[in-house]
């Protein structure tokens, strides 16, 4: 029994979109996990703040001390 071509393209596209479905998923669960994480949540917002306000250290400045 042979399989044409066509049906192999087929099958392949149906695995890589299945594939991007499951990335797509653990994406989304990742980002329903830190918006449960209130805490975090917190401090990134925090962390923006501070950024917007000017306080932060420069990379240049912390990689001497890495």
């Amino acid at each position: 029994m042979s399989i044409s071509k066509d049906s192999q393209k087929k099958s392949k596209k149906e695995v890589a979109d299945f594939i991007a479905y499951l990335k797509a998923k653990e994406e989304l669960e990742a980002t329903k996990e830190v918006l449960r994480d209130k805490d975090f949540l917190n401090s990134i917002m925090r962390g923006d703040e501070d950024f917007k306000a000017g306080r932060f250290k420069r990379w240049s400045e912390v990689k001497e001390n890495v």
